[in-house]
């Protein structure tokens, strides 16, 4: 684990819109994020939702297989057309079904 990754940590926010297809895939609490800036992003119809980006590499083969799916259900789209999309620009997390949490001695 880099020293950066020990200074923050996500879990899921059980209140947040999304939770329980978020578990579902990541069959976890954890939320593998590629860092703590969020961004904002248009979510369909949705414009300027506060984002985080999914750590995809961090993922298991299980939680990759399982995002997979799930995104090509959701969009009516073959798996191999949401890898290749997901390998480009990243997968989102809004910012809502998350909680980012920071350690201590990235202040001090």
């Amino acid at each position: 684990m880099s020293s950066a990754k020990a200074l923050y940590s996500a879990i899921l926010n059980p209140s947040g819109p999304n939770y329980g297809n978020w578990h579902s895939i990541l069959g976890s609490m954890q939320v593998p994020l590629k860092g703590v800036a969020s961004g904002t992003m248009q979510l369909g119809e949705e414009k300027s939702v506060e984002v985080y980006l999914l750590d995809i590499g961090a993922l298991t083969l299980q939680q990759r297989s399982r995002l997979l799916s799930f995104a090509a259900a959701k969009f009516g789209a073959p798996v191999y057309e949401v890898e290749r999309e997901i390998a480009k620009n990243g997968f989102p997390v809004r910012a809502a079904d998350v909680i980012v949490s920071y350690s201590l001695r990235a202040f001090v």
